[in-house]
């Protein structure tokens, strides 16, 4: 098996539930990727910095495809891609959410290019977790920043019938799909984490048959297929395990993803 491009979701995939990782294995393992001129990628719908926040501490090549595909940064901070919401249609969405009977109780984030941005009222450790260089804003529409994403979140809620909402209202013109930890990232129509990754397959003449992903929830099923080594997590949702080609022995509990980039390098 040669797999020259390993790309790996965060949230429920690559990192334990306490967000924490097995660091000195998986150096070892990025020096020995990085020796095998193999790239790892880290493929999450979360905040750029957010991710570098993650490997704080590693050391070697890594590249990011953030914002589910929004925003593509190589290892030397260049920037291969990034896809904006228009001010228009994020303010149509926002009013949408906030005024909807069924949708206002959202917490709502912004990510940005500067920073994310989220109300006083939703300030919690569970946005400062996956948010960095905060601001709170009393009014989200004053925004004024290149935003990649909004975020919404609804404790005990269903997020796929909140996402059917959203799709149904904005079709063509945006896009949501649930993420890690039952929330909701809304993005522009043509983003998701396969268009990030086929940016770096071009950026490094890779394809498709030398390349490996690893994810569990709805917004990885794009990346998965782009993938001819597709591994759904054992704790993926079903959607997730049926598409895949593989499924892995362990979950994320449990390094799942680890032991298998082992068999990888």
């Amino acid at each position: 098996m040669k797999v020259a491009l390993i790309a790996t979701d965060l949230d429920g995939t690559f990192l334990r539930d306490d967000h924490q990782f097995d660091h000195d294995r998986f150096q070892s393992q990025l020096d020995q990727m990085n020796a095998n001129g193999q790239h790892f990628v880290v493929a999450s719908g979360n905040q750029l910095q957010h991710c570098i926040d993650v490997f704080a501490g590693i050391h070697g090549e890594l590249t990011y495809v953030a914002e589910n595909g929004g925003l593509v940064v190589t290892n030397d901070g260049q920037v291969l891609h990034e896809s904006l919401l228009t001010r228009p249609v994020l303010h149509e969405l926002l009013t949408m959410v906030m005024t909807d009977p069924v949708l206002a109780t959202a917490k709502v984030s912004l990510s940005g290019k500067r920073g994310g941005y989220i109300r006083p009222q939703d300030n919690s450790a569970i946005m400062q977790y996956y948010l960095s260089n905060i601001k709170i804003v009393n009014d989200l529409m004053a925004v004024d920043d290149h935003i990649y994403k909004a975020t919404f979140s609804w404790p005990g809620a269903d997020a796929n019938a909140h996402a059917a909402l959203i799709n149904t209202r904005f079709k063509g013109r945006l896009r949501a799909t649930v993420s890690g930890g039952n929330g909701l990232d809304v993005i522009a129509p043509d983003v998701n984490k396969a268009q990030g990754l086929a940016y770096l397959q071009a950026h490094w003449q890779l394809t498709a048959a030398q390349t490996a992903a690893f994810g569990d929830n709805g917004n990885d099923l794009e990346m998965l297929r782009e993938a001819d080594y597709s591994f759904a997590m054992k704790n993926g949702i079903l959607p997730v395990r049926q598409m895949a080609a593989y499924t892995t022995t362990h979950d994320n509990n449990h390094d799942g993803v680890l032991r298998t980039i082992a068999t990888l390098i």
